[in-house]
This record gives C-alpha cells, structure tokens and sequence, in this order.
C-alpha cells in the first residue's frame, strides 16, 4: 500500500503510533545481534583482545537479565544497566568497563542507524495532515537513546516526549502493559489510532484487543537469521544481507539473487582471492578451476582478465570423483567393487555397463534389473575387462590433462570446493607417473573435513574456510552442509562421466540429468549469474554493500556458510527444496532430495530410529536444511527438536563463547 492509501484506510485517526526497531529504524547490519558484532570489533580494536567473545556474551547476558528480572515481576522489561550488570559477572568486567561497553553499545547504535523509507514516509504525510506521531518500543534502552538513533536515521523531531519505551513503563507490547499506557499518553479513544510495526503479536495482536488500527510490514525483518550468531565474523555477510534488504524493499524478495550475491558470491570471490594471492607469492605452471565447482570461479576469472587485471590464463579442468577413481583401477577385488555399484542400487545390465566403459558378460538380459549383489557378482566375473576399460579411460584422461596443460613441468593449483581433496590425490598420482614427478599439484580448496589427512601425505592441499584440524563438532556441521555447498557452486552442464578418444581431442563426455536441469533453469542458474556478478564487485571492491575481497577471512567465509547452512531462513529452505542431488558412479538417476522429506507417519516414528535418521540426513542431504523443513509441521516438529537435543552441535547456533 502507499503511504497515502495506508492513511486514507484509517481517515478517523488523531494519532499515529509506530514502533520503533525494523519499522521506523533499521541499521546497517541485517539483524540486531549484529550491533554487538560491530561492538566487539570495535572494543577490540580500542582496548584488545580483552573484549574478544563480547557479542555473543552480550546475547546471553540479555537472556540472564530477562530470567532473573520475570522471577520478580514477568511483566515487567529490563534495562541496559541490567544486561551490563550480568556481562560484567560473565566477563569480569570492572566497574569502568561496565560503563564502556553500554557506551560502546549506544555509540555503535546510532552509528548504524538508518531510516525505513515506507515508515518514514507514513510519518511525514502524518505530520503534514496534523496527525501526531508516538513511538512505542519494547527494548532496553531508555527513550533518551531512541531519540539520539532517531535522530541519526534523520528523524530531527523526535523527542523523549515522542517515546514510550517498555523499559521505563512496566511492561512491553507483547504481553499489552504498554498498549495501556499508550492510550493514557495518547489522550484519545483507541478508534482514533493507527499503529504501524513488524511484529504480529506486539503490534497487531495486542494492540488490536483494545479497539487500536494496525498496519503490519515485515520487510524489515526478511533478513533476519539465529540471534545467537553474532561476532565479528559474521559481518561481511550481515553487511551483504542487509544492502540486499534495502535493494529489494520495493521489489518481490528474490531468493536466487540473495543466494548467489550473498554467500556463493563470497566463496567464488575468496576462490578467486586466494589464487591471485598464490600467483603473486610464487610462480606456477597453471592454474586449473574444476568443473563444476570452479565455473562461477572460471567465469569471475576471466571477466577479470577481460577487463584489463592481469592474471594468467586459467584452465577450467573436467574431472570427478568416478572418472578418476575408474582411472586409476588396476586389480577389481570383492574390496573395491563395491565403490561401482550402492549398497542400495537396482541397476540394468546395459547401465552397469556404461558405468564401467565395456561390454558384460552375463547370462541377465540387458534391460533386466538386478539387486546390488548380483551386480557386483556380474562385475567381478568380467574383472580383466573391468580393468582394461579402466586402463584406456586412463589413457583418454592423461590426453586430457595434457591438453588441459596439466602435464606441463611444473608446479600446478588447482581449484575445488573440497571435501576430502581424494580426487585431486588420484589425480596428482596419475600425473607424477605420467610425468616421472614432473609436474606437481596443489589443491585450494573451500574446506576439508577430517577424511582429508590421509591425503595430505599425498599432494599438498590448504583449506581456506575449514581444515580437518577444526573442531569435531565444525567438521560435523562441514559434512551436514556439503550437499548445500555443491548445489549451490555449479555449473550449467553436468558431471564428467568419460573421455572422447585422440581423433576427437580427448573431449569430457558429460552427463546430463533431469533433476539436475530442472534446478539449474528454475533456480541455480540465477544464484550463479548473481554470485558471478558479486564476486566480481567484491574483488574489484565495488560491491554496493562496501564489503571487499580482504573482509573474506577464513574466519568470515566459514561464519558465511554457518549461516546459511546451519541457521537458514525459511525462503532458503523452501527455495532449495526443488534440488535433489544425483551421486552415483554414473550420475544418472533420479538422486535424493537436497531437503529431505520427514517420515510418513511421523506421529508413530520410532524414537530408536532417530540415530539411522540423522545419519541419512548428515551424509545424504542438506541437515539442517532438513531439519528446518521438519520444524515447520506441527507433526514433525518433535523430530528437528529431539534430533538437536540428541546432537545440539547440529541446532542452529553455532557461535560460542570465547571465553570458554
């Protein structure tokens, strides 16, 4: 609705009402907790390492604060003299530092502050047809300091008499204390007030109780995330989320660009970052982004290099996980056999053999399916065949290495999203034989879990956001969100499956799959376009959110992917939902769901069968993705809660103390 139209809905009013946070102001950052992130970073830089860990103790304190203050008086909100009071136990704080971190607080407050166009303008056209304006606030801050944020946002006639903030009044508008004493200030019957805010209960719901008008508007709130997730390594994000949140307040909220110019376009800028900073450090022989998981960085690359910044031409290298394991095959034993076929699998003759590159025989008809053991059995008949279709696919790989100029002497990069970096130690096996240990590799990669360390012992890898030396529960949560992570950084093709031969240049034969096309047209293609367009911006430092190559730290990268991947919102969720990713040997198939639907019959599910779900849902989907898609259904709610209960490092916060 305009401005107008929200006025002339409620001609009677005498009084306009509005709430203050994500109505009236908003900050620059895209969730409140954010505001102690910029603290923290800031106390930091002031007084030092003292001060590390103060966002997220911030958040807890508030929680203690609230505990012990409804114990007395439930209805009652706190102050900020109150929350200081627990962070000071929490951290030690002397009395003199208490008083600088509620200043700090304040400061970085109205420092960030900015004004909401549409409630900015309901005020103006308020004011211009002699309506008054109140704010009413449920926070800990007193009115004085909603009128200096106020102020700041360019709202220069607010007073504290323009403000009825909870904490000086006895009560919030959640729980309708402060409802009453609005009409009390306001001095006029309810029928003759329009309130506007964000928050259905506070500001619809209760104020509507008592004969009040409302107008609801949320965008403000579209990029909110888990409230316990802040310090100063989630701001490169937040900063990106919240221009996003301006950029589309007058547009329909587009997922797909939110995606690709948020945390796809941070990892592709930090895949691009980190090999100019190897080639300026050292010279290489090539550098090699792999498909798929180094198009977007490819593409950003050469855009790069299209517009003047000088870079050396990069490869963009076909490989995977199954071609090069089919590669390097040289015996087929009950051991291995199992890698061509799963656990699970009903397969056709004529599919076993394109999977494995030759004719089988077997006394099964072509199109007759078979269970996973007898075709194995099949395989393991026609071993010397097996092998001697692997040895010259073998031959057809290292042609295409050697065109791809990875056969050259020399020190090579190459580029993947991860995980375990086992295909690029294949790969680099293959080509120290080929080339008698003359050309060597090197794998960049986005993160690695803890399956990576015996492969360190065979090609030397650096994980940028996540090594295998993290914690447990990090590597855990690296595993929950790798199926989000290679849906989300790929390419408009599909997966390698096999080599052309010499007469036609030793060219990848990829495989296209239905699934994987539908997500590309209806969703992947547009993240991919975005996150090319904002890695670029983000190299080149033009970014309209400010944020730079340099601001994405490791540290700021993995808190990236945390937020998405583990505290998603629910546009993500249900975006997402349309992914299924397709993981066998050949990659055909229908493949499994990026959001894995709950069980049937949830009522009845077996809480013994909880352990079976979550490693299904760990190794096979996106887990939290999942687990929030659960939490949506009254019925299948119980399951994301007891599975967090049961394994808490998988709820959505992840930010911990510093402190501990």
């Amino acid at each position: 609705m305009s401005t107008a139209q929200v006025l002339n809905a409620h001609s009677g009013i005498t009084v306009l009402t509005v709430d203050f946070f994500d109505t009236m102001v908003t900050r620059t950052v895209a969730q409140p907790t954010h505001v102690f992130a910029v603290m923290e970073q800031l106390l930091v830089q002031k007084h030092g390492s003292r001060w590390a860990g103060v966002a997220y103790e911030r958040v807890q304190a508030e929680h203690r604060a609230r505990v012990a203050a409804a114990h007395t008086d439930a209805l009652r909100d706190i102050t900020i003299e109150e929350i200081a009071v627990e962070l000071a136990v929490a951290m030690g704080l002397s009395a003199t530092e208490q008083s600088t971190v509620i200043s700090e607080e304040k400061s970085t407050e109205i420092s960030l502050a900015k004004a909401v166009p549409a409630a900015a303008a309901i005020i103006a056209e308020a004011q211009t047809r002699g309506i008054r304006v109140l704010i009413v606030s449920d926070n800990y801050m007193p009115a004085s300091h909603l009128v200096s944020m106020a102020r700041a946002a360019g709202y220069s006639w607010v007073t504290p008499e323009h403000v009825i903030v909870s904490c000086e009044h006895g009560g919030f508008k959640h729980n309708g204390v402060l409802w009453k004493k609005v009409l009390e200030v306001a001095g006029v019957p309810a029928a003759q007030i329009l309130h506007i805010g964000d928050d259905q209960e506070a500001d619809n719901v209760q104020p509507s109780k008592l004969g009040i008008a409302t107008h609801i508007d949320t965008r403000m709130r579209l990029s909110h995330r888990d409230m316990h997730n802040t310090s100063p390594d989630v701001l490169p994000l937040s900063r990106i989320e919240a221009t996003q949140r301006d950029s589309m307040y007058e547009s329909e909220w587009n997922v797909a660009h939110a995606l690709g110019d948020g945390l796809v376009g941070m990892v592709v800028a930090a895949q691009v970052a980190d090999v100019m900073n190897v080639v300026k450090q050292r010279e290489v022989a090539g550098i090699h982004f792999a498909a798929r998981d180094g198009w977007l960085a490819h593409q950003a690359w050469n855009k790069l290099r299209e517009s003047g910044v000088a870079l050396p031409l990069a490869s963009y290298t076909a490989f995977s996980r199954s071609v090069i394991w089919r590669a390097s095959l040289t015996e087929l034993t009950p051991d291995n056999v199992g890698r061509f076929i799963g656990e699970d699998e009903v397969l056709t003759i004529a599919r076993l053999e394109r999977r494995v590159g030759c004719a089988l025989s077997s006394l099964y008809r072509p199109d007759e399916e078979i269970d996973a053991q007898s075709a194995r059995a099949v395989l393991l008949e026609n071993d010397k065949q097996v092998v001697a279709a692997s040895q010259q696919l073998r031959q057809r790989v290292l042609g295409y290495f050697e065109l791809q100029g990875l056969l050259k002497p020399g020190h090579h990069i190459v580029v993947d999203l991860g995980w375990t970096g086992s295909t690029i130690a294949d790969m680099a096996d293959l080509i120290t034989e080929a080339t008698n240990g003359a050309s060597t590799l090197e794998a960049r990669l986005t993160g690695m879990y803890w399956d990576a360390t015996p492969n360190r012992m065979r090609v030397s890898m650096h994980g940028y956001a996540m090594t295998e030396f993290e914690s447990l529960d990090n590597n855990l949560r690296l595993l929950g969100v790798i199926k989000l992570m290679e849906a989300l950084v790929t390419a408009p093709h599909g997966s390698v499956v096999d080599f052309a031969d010499a007469s036609q240049n030793f060219q990848p034969i990829f495989v296209e799959t239905a699934p994987e096309l539908f997500a590309y047209e209806k969703l992947m293609g547009r993240v991919g376009e975005a996150a090319i367009a904002s890695a670029l911006a983000l190299v080149q430092g033009t970014h309209a959110s400010g944020v730079t190559a340099k601001d994405i730290t490791p540290t700021a990268l993995w808190a990236a992917i945390l937020q998405v991947g583990q505290s998603p919102r629910r546009d993500e969720v249900e975006a997402l939902s349309i992914v299924r990713h397709v993981t066998s040997i050949d990659h055909e198939g229908d493949g499994t769901p990026l959001v894995a639907s709950p069980p049937s019959s949830p009522k009845s599910f077996p809480q013994g069968q909880l352990p079976d779900l979550y490693n299904t849902l760990i190794h096979g989907h996106w887990l939290q993705g999942s687990l929030r898609s659960c939490s949506y259904g009254d019925d299948t709610r119980w399951i994301a809660d007891e599975i967090g209960h049961r394994w808490p490092f998988m709820k959505s916060q992840w930010v911990s103390s510093q402190l501990a």
